[in-house]
Protein backbone atom coordinates (compact mmCIF):
# COMPACT_ATOMS: atom_id res chain seq x y z
CA UNK A 1 0.00 0.00 0.00
CA UNK A 2 1.33 3.76 -1.08
CA UNK A 3 1.98 6.48 1.81
CA UNK A 4 -0.93 8.19 0.21
CA UNK A 5 -3.28 5.19 0.44
CA UNK A 6 -2.37 4.85 3.78
CA UNK A 7 -2.49 8.07 4.95
CA UNK A 8 -6.47 8.14 3.48
CA UNK A 9 -6.96 4.87 5.28
CA UNK A 10 -6.03 6.63 8.18
CA UNK A 11 -7.74 9.65 8.01
CA UNK A 12 -11.22 7.46 6.98
CA UNK A 13 -10.77 5.71 10.60
CA UNK A 14 -10.01 8.80 12.22
CA UNK A 15 -13.44 10.32 10.69
CA UNK A 16 -15.18 7.13 11.82
CA UNK A 17 -13.79 7.50 15.01
CA UNK A 18 -14.83 10.95 15.04
CA UNK A 19 -18.77 10.01 14.42
CA UNK A 20 -18.44 7.27 16.88
CA UNK A 21 -17.68 10.04 19.81
CA UNK A 22 -20.27 12.68 18.98
CA UNK A 23 -22.50 9.38 19.01
CA UNK A 24 -20.99 8.32 22.10
CA UNK A 25 -21.35 11.94 23.87
CA UNK A 26 -25.21 11.93 22.53
CA UNK A 27 -25.83 8.98 23.69
CA UNK A 28 -24.23 10.31 27.39
CA UNK A 29 -26.30 13.67 27.29
CA UNK A 30 -29.32 12.11 27.82
CA UNK A 31 -28.13 10.14 30.30
CA UNK A 32 -27.41 13.13 32.23
CA UNK A 33 -31.23 13.87 31.35
CA UNK A 34 -32.59 10.93 33.15
CA UNK A 35 -29.82 11.62 36.00
CA UNK A 36 -31.04 14.72 36.51
CA UNK A 37 -35.12 13.86 36.43
CA UNK A 38 -34.45 11.04 39.26
CA UNK A 39 -32.79 13.98 41.33
CA UNK A 40 -35.76 14.32 43.04
CA UNK A 41 -37.32 10.82 43.05
CA UNK A 42 -34.91 8.06 43.83
CA UNK A 43 -31.37 7.60 45.68
CA UNK A 44 -28.85 8.23 43.56
CA UNK A 45 -26.64 5.49 44.58
CA UNK A 46 -29.92 3.19 44.13
CA UNK A 47 -29.55 4.15 40.41
CA UNK A 48 -26.46 3.70 40.20
CA UNK A 49 -25.98 0.24 41.73
CA UNK A 50 -29.13 -1.27 39.18
CA UNK A 51 -27.29 0.50 36.39
CA UNK A 52 -24.32 -1.11 36.72
CA UNK A 53 -26.10 -4.58 36.98
CA UNK A 54 -27.95 -3.64 33.50
CA UNK A 55 -25.11 -3.03 32.14
CA UNK A 56 -23.21 -5.98 32.96
CA UNK A 57 -25.89 -8.19 31.97
CA UNK A 58 -25.64 -6.68 28.87
CA UNK A 59 -21.69 -6.73 27.99
CA UNK A 60 -20.80 -9.71 30.07
CA UNK A 61 -22.07 -11.69 27.18
CA UNK A 62 -20.44 -9.67 24.58
CA UNK A 63 -17.43 -10.37 26.27
CA UNK A 64 -17.30 -13.87 26.90
CA UNK A 65 -18.53 -14.11 23.08
CA UNK A 66 -15.61 -12.41 21.52
CA UNK A 67 -12.98 -13.23 23.70
CA UNK A 68 -13.91 -16.40 26.35
CA UNK A 69 -12.88 -16.42 29.60
CA UNK A 70 -10.08 -14.46 29.25
CA UNK A 71 -12.09 -11.47 29.07
CA UNK A 72 -12.86 -11.03 32.35
CA UNK A 73 -9.21 -11.41 34.25
CA UNK A 74 -7.53 -8.30 34.45
CA UNK A 75 -3.66 -7.92 34.40
CA UNK A 76 -3.43 -5.09 36.44
CA UNK A 77 -6.78 -5.65 39.11
CA UNK A 78 -5.93 -3.15 41.19
CA UNK A 79 -5.24 -0.47 38.89
CA UNK A 80 -8.68 -1.10 37.41
CA UNK A 81 -10.73 -1.38 40.01
CA UNK A 82 -8.93 2.44 41.15
CA UNK A 83 -10.05 3.46 37.93
CA UNK A 84 -13.50 2.15 38.51
CA UNK A 85 -13.21 3.94 41.89
CA UNK A 86 -12.64 7.24 40.24
CA UNK A 87 -15.48 6.93 37.70
CA UNK A 88 -17.93 5.94 40.40
CA UNK A 89 -16.87 9.34 42.51
CA UNK A 90 -17.09 10.98 39.16
CA UNK A 91 -20.48 9.71 38.42
CA UNK A 92 -21.91 10.53 41.98
CA UNK A 93 -20.37 14.16 42.11
CA UNK A 94 -21.64 15.07 38.72
CA UNK A 95 -25.49 13.11 39.40
CA UNK A 96 -25.50 15.56 42.88
CA UNK A 97 -24.37 18.21 41.02
CA UNK A 98 -27.48 17.76 38.30
CA UNK A 99 -30.05 18.32 41.50
CA UNK A 100 -29.29 21.75 41.06
CA UNK A 101 -27.27 22.88 38.26
CA UNK A 102 -28.69 23.67 34.94
CA UNK A 103 -27.24 21.18 32.47
CA UNK A 104 -26.18 24.25 30.42
CA UNK A 105 -24.05 25.34 33.78
CA UNK A 106 -22.55 21.86 34.69
CA UNK A 107 -20.95 20.93 31.60
CA UNK A 108 -18.55 23.41 30.90
CA UNK A 109 -17.50 22.81 34.92
CA UNK A 110 -17.22 19.16 33.82
CA UNK A 111 -14.97 20.27 30.95
CA UNK A 112 -12.54 21.78 33.18
CA UNK A 113 -11.05 17.98 33.55
CA UNK A 114 -8.36 19.01 30.64
CA UNK A 115 -6.97 21.04 32.82
CA UNK A 116 -6.85 19.21 35.63
CA UNK A 117 -5.40 16.26 33.12
CA UNK A 118 -2.31 18.55 32.83
CA UNK A 119 -1.64 19.03 36.52
CA UNK A 120 -1.80 16.15 37.95
CA UNK A 121 0.10 14.65 35.06
CA UNK A 122 2.71 16.08 37.31
CA UNK A 123 2.92 14.02 40.34
CA UNK A 124 1.10 10.94 38.28
CA UNK A 125 3.40 10.29 35.24
CA UNK A 126 6.51 12.96 36.31
CA UNK A 127 5.09 14.82 32.57
CA UNK A 128 6.67 18.63 32.44
CA UNK A 129 4.30 21.52 32.27
CA UNK A 130 5.02 24.68 29.96
CA UNK A 131 4.42 27.99 30.69
CA UNK A 132 2.03 28.07 27.77
CA UNK A 133 0.12 25.18 29.32
CA UNK A 134 0.03 26.63 32.75
CA UNK A 135 -1.40 30.03 31.05
CA UNK A 136 -4.22 28.41 29.78
CA UNK A 137 -4.97 26.39 32.82
CA UNK A 138 -5.65 30.04 34.46
CA UNK A 139 -7.47 31.23 31.32
CA UNK A 140 -9.64 27.73 31.98
CA UNK A 141 -10.54 28.64 35.66
CA UNK A 142 -11.01 32.29 34.65
CA UNK A 143 -13.67 30.50 32.77
CA UNK A 144 -14.93 28.63 35.50
CA UNK A 145 -15.35 31.62 37.57
CA UNK A 146 -17.54 33.50 34.73
CA UNK A 147 -19.62 30.34 35.15
CA UNK A 148 -20.00 30.27 38.86
CA UNK A 149 -20.33 33.90 38.95
CA UNK A 150 -19.25 34.07 43.09
CA UNK A 151 -21.28 36.60 45.10
CA UNK A 152 -21.68 37.83 48.61
CA UNK A 153 -23.54 34.43 49.47
CA UNK A 154 -20.39 31.89 47.97
CA UNK A 155 -20.61 29.56 45.26
CA UNK A 156 -23.09 27.52 44.99
CA UNK A 157 -21.79 23.88 46.50
CA UNK A 158 -23.41 21.92 43.44
CA UNK A 159 -21.16 24.14 41.51
CA UNK A 160 -17.89 22.41 43.44
CA UNK A 161 -19.26 18.97 43.28
CA UNK A 162 -19.33 19.67 39.24
CA UNK A 163 -15.65 20.70 39.48
CA UNK A 164 -14.91 17.67 42.08
CA UNK A 165 -16.33 15.46 39.38
CA UNK A 166 -13.93 16.86 36.70
CA UNK A 167 -11.15 15.96 39.31
CA UNK A 168 -11.92 12.31 39.59
CA UNK A 169 -12.37 12.08 35.72
CA UNK A 170 -9.06 13.51 35.03
CA UNK A 171 -8.03 10.57 37.62
CA UNK A 172 -9.71 8.03 35.82
CA UNK A 173 -8.52 9.65 32.40
CA UNK A 174 -4.87 8.80 33.68
CA UNK A 175 -5.66 5.54 35.29
CA UNK A 176 -6.93 4.61 31.55
CA UNK A 177 -3.40 5.35 29.96
CA UNK A 178 -1.53 3.38 32.95
CA UNK A 179 -4.33 0.82 32.06
CA UNK A 180 -3.86 0.78 28.25
CA UNK A 181 -1.14 -1.16 27.28
CA UNK A 182 -2.83 -4.47 29.06
CA UNK A 183 -6.23 -4.12 29.57
CA UNK A 184 -9.18 -3.97 26.66
CA UNK A 185 -11.85 -1.58 26.81
CA UNK A 186 -14.49 -3.60 27.02
CA UNK A 187 -12.59 -4.69 30.23
CA UNK A 188 -11.86 -1.82 32.01
CA UNK A 189 -15.85 -1.13 31.64
CA UNK A 190 -16.08 -4.45 33.18
CA UNK A 191 -13.83 -3.73 35.75
CA UNK A 192 -15.49 -0.01 35.89
CA UNK A 193 -19.27 -1.62 36.43
CA UNK A 194 -17.73 -3.84 39.28
CA UNK A 195 -16.37 -0.94 41.08
CA UNK A 196 -19.97 1.02 41.09
CA UNK A 197 -21.96 -2.18 41.96
CA UNK A 198 -19.57 -2.53 45.10
CA UNK A 199 -19.27 1.15 45.78
CA UNK A 200 -22.97 1.75 45.63
CA UNK A 201 -24.04 -1.37 47.40
CA UNK A 202 -21.59 -0.24 50.17
CA UNK A 203 -23.03 3.41 50.16
CA UNK A 204 -26.81 1.52 50.34
CA UNK A 205 -25.82 -0.83 53.13
CA UNK A 206 -24.56 2.31 55.20
CA UNK A 207 -27.15 5.06 53.89
CA UNK A 208 -30.09 2.97 52.13
CA UNK A 209 -32.19 3.25 55.19
CA UNK A 210 -32.42 7.13 54.95
CA UNK A 211 -31.21 7.85 58.48
CA UNK A 212 -28.66 10.71 57.45
CA UNK A 213 -31.61 12.39 54.69
CA UNK A 214 -31.73 15.83 56.99
CA UNK A 215 -30.20 18.17 55.16
CA UNK A 216 -32.24 20.23 52.60
CA UNK A 217 -29.78 20.64 49.73
CA UNK A 218 -31.08 19.02 46.92
CA UNK A 219 -27.42 17.29 46.14
CA UNK A 220 -27.63 15.92 50.22
CA UNK A 221 -31.08 14.67 49.78
CA UNK A 222 -30.45 12.86 46.35
CA UNK A 223 -27.81 10.83 47.87
CA UNK A 224 -29.07 10.56 51.43
CA UNK A 225 -32.42 9.76 50.65
CA UNK A 226 -33.76 5.87 51.54
CA UNK A 227 -33.41 3.55 49.04
CA UNK A 228 -37.33 2.55 47.57
CA UNK A 229 -38.64 0.38 45.25
CA UNK A 230 -38.99 1.70 42.35
CA UNK A 231 -41.83 2.25 39.85
CA UNK A 232 -42.16 0.99 36.34
CA UNK A 233 -41.20 4.14 34.95
CA UNK A 234 -38.29 4.48 37.05
CA UNK A 235 -37.30 0.44 36.55
CA UNK A 236 -37.99 1.22 32.22
CA UNK A 237 -35.24 4.73 33.06
CA UNK A 238 -32.76 2.83 34.89
CA UNK A 239 -32.73 -0.16 32.22
CA UNK A 240 -32.54 1.90 29.75
CA UNK A 241 -29.71 4.02 31.61
CA UNK A 242 -28.19 -0.04 31.57
CA UNK A 243 -28.31 0.28 27.41
CA UNK A 244 -26.73 3.82 27.05
CA UNK A 245 -24.15 3.32 29.57
CA UNK A 246 -23.06 0.20 27.42
CA UNK A 247 -23.94 1.94 23.86
CA UNK A 248 -21.83 5.29 25.41
CA UNK A 249 -18.86 2.85 26.22
CA UNK A 250 -18.68 1.10 23.30
CA UNK A 251 -18.91 3.93 21.05
CA UNK A 252 -16.36 6.32 22.73
CA UNK A 253 -14.01 2.91 22.96
CA UNK A 254 -14.08 2.80 19.22
CA UNK A 255 -13.67 6.49 18.95
CA UNK A 256 -10.09 5.97 20.19
CA UNK A 257 -9.81 2.89 18.81
CA UNK A 258 -10.21 3.95 15.65
CA UNK A 259 -8.81 7.45 14.90
CA UNK A 260 -6.15 9.81 16.12
CA UNK A 261 -6.34 11.18 19.94
CA UNK A 262 -5.57 14.27 18.37
CA UNK A 263 -8.19 14.29 15.75
CA UNK A 264 -11.02 13.05 18.43
CA UNK A 265 -10.25 14.14 21.50
CA UNK A 266 -11.49 17.92 20.31
CA UNK A 267 -14.89 16.49 20.07
CA UNK A 268 -15.16 15.49 23.42
CA UNK A 269 -17.08 19.17 23.57
CA UNK A 270 -19.72 18.42 21.61
CA UNK A 271 -22.08 17.03 24.10
CA UNK A 272 -21.95 21.00 25.39
CA UNK A 273 -24.79 22.24 22.67
CA UNK A 274 -27.05 19.01 23.62
CA UNK A 275 -26.77 20.03 27.37
CA UNK A 276 -27.79 22.87 26.36
CA UNK A 277 -30.45 21.64 24.10
CA UNK A 278 -31.94 19.46 27.02
CA UNK A 279 -32.20 21.85 29.23
CA UNK A 280 -34.06 24.37 27.43
CA UNK A 281 -36.50 21.70 26.18
CA UNK A 282 -37.35 19.82 29.49
CA UNK A 283 -36.35 22.88 32.08
CA UNK A 284 -36.74 26.00 30.28
CA UNK A 285 -32.91 26.82 31.05
CA UNK A 286 -31.41 29.31 29.23
CA UNK A 287 -27.87 30.07 29.48
CA UNK A 288 -26.66 33.58 30.64
CA UNK A 289 -24.55 35.45 28.56
CA UNK A 290 -21.97 35.28 31.65
CA UNK A 291 -22.03 31.48 31.54
CA UNK A 292 -21.38 31.70 27.55
CA UNK A 293 -18.65 33.24 27.93
CA UNK A 294 -16.88 31.37 30.62
CA UNK A 295 -17.58 28.08 28.36
CA UNK A 296 -16.19 29.76 25.79
CA UNK A 297 -12.93 30.44 28.02
CA UNK A 298 -12.83 26.59 29.34
CA UNK A 299 -13.86 25.10 26.07
CA UNK A 300 -10.65 27.53 24.25
CA UNK A 301 -8.03 26.55 27.48
CA UNK A 302 -8.90 22.97 26.84
CA UNK A 303 -8.24 22.91 23.26
CA UNK A 304 -5.21 24.93 23.30
CA UNK A 305 -3.93 22.30 26.10
CA UNK A 306 -4.51 19.39 23.57
CA UNK A 307 -2.73 21.66 20.97
CA UNK A 308 0.11 21.77 23.14
CA UNK A 309 0.15 17.91 23.96
CA UNK A 310 0.54 17.54 20.16
CA UNK A 311 3.02 19.46 19.70
CA UNK A 312 5.12 18.08 22.52
CA UNK A 313 4.97 14.45 21.69
CA UNK A 314 5.53 15.61 17.98
CA UNK A 315 9.04 17.58 19.24
CA UNK A 316 9.71 13.99 21.58
CA UNK A 317 9.18 11.59 18.69
CA UNK A 318 11.60 13.99 16.45
CA UNK A 319 14.17 13.73 19.25
CA UNK A 320 13.55 9.85 19.46
CA UNK A 321 14.18 9.80 15.78
CA UNK A 322 17.60 11.84 15.71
Amino acid sequence: MSDTALKQNVDDTTSQGILYLVLGLIVFSVQDVIMKFFSDQIALQEVIFLRGVVTLMIISPIMFYLQGRSAFVSKQPVWAFLRGFAGFLCFSLFSMALAVLPLADAMPLYYTSPLFVVALSIPFLGEKVGLRSWLAIFVGFGGVILVAQPGSSGIEPAMILALLSAVAYSAQSLLARKLGSTESALGMTFYSQLAFIALSGIVGLTLGSGWMDEISHPSAQYLLRAWSVPTLTQIGLIIALGFISAAGFFCISQAYRLGRANAVAPFEYSSLPFAVLWGWLFWGAIPTSTTVMGSLLIVASGLYILHREVVRRRQEKQKNIA
